[in-house]
């Protein structure tokens, strides 16, 4: 087997993040001027350490697809293309208000967060189980470099399974705005070279790793 490098990539922040609102699938959301920076950030740094990308795969959100339209513009991966897999939370009818609400919600029904289901929605396990689908198609796959653009929620379930921890760490990896995860895959274990790095703090982390 080949080594595979995959980089997950938390879209930049949103207007509606800046107001502490929970987006999930029922806000599409749109950059603010900091998470247009960081993207822009995140994208020139990776570019400027020679990252060549195979492929780019997008949640359908608008403010994951507006971030991959930042990252496209330096890294111009060879295929760039839409995975619903990688779409934001189903929260139901959670989504669109402040945060706080759905920790209110599973108090109310006496259930841990991360299983709490809305009707017609999905728990943090179901956003778990559809990133690992993704994750293993991705590691099986002819690709040597992946970028996957995803929601901090998507990438904490599937950063907690890579990393074998439960969701009482959940808060612990989700990252912020533009965050950036670099994952190796070969016959061994993933080995995390990175993870949740600030864009700011990207340039500094891949010269230390790739001088070792």
């Amino acid at each position: 087997m080949s080594t595979k490098h995959i980089y997950l990539v938390k879209h930049g922040e949103t207007q509606e993040n800046a107001r502490g609102i929970h987006q999930g699938r029922a806000i599409g959301g749109t950059l603010s001027k900091r998470g247009r920076d960081d993207i822009r950030t995140a994208g020139r740094t990776l570019a400027a350490a020679g990252l060549a990308v195979d492929q780019m795969l997008v949640s359908p959100m608008s403010r994951c697809r507006e971030s991959a339209a930042l990252l496209t513009a330096a890294l111009t991966p060879a295929d760039a293309r839409v995975d619903t897999r990688l779409a934001a939370k189903n929260s139901g009818h959670l989504g669109g208000r402040p945060r706080d609400c759905a920790a209110a919600e599973a108090a109310r029904q006496g259930v841990p967060i991360h299983q709490l289901r809305t009707p017609g929605g999905e728990s943090s396990e179901d956003v778990q189980a559809r990133y690992m689908r993704l994750w293993d198609e991705v590691c099986a796959g002819p690709h040597r470099t992946t970028v996957l653009v995803g929601h901090g929620g998507g990438i904490a379930c599937l950063l907690l399974k890579l990393t074998r921890h439960g969701f009482e760490h959940y808060l612990e990896y989700v990252p912020g705005s533009g965050g950036v995860t670099w994952v190796e895959i070969d016959e061994d274990a993933p080995r995390m070279r990175l993870m949740n790095v600030p864009p700011a703090e990207l340039a500094g982390h891949l010269t230390a790793r790739t001088a070792r």
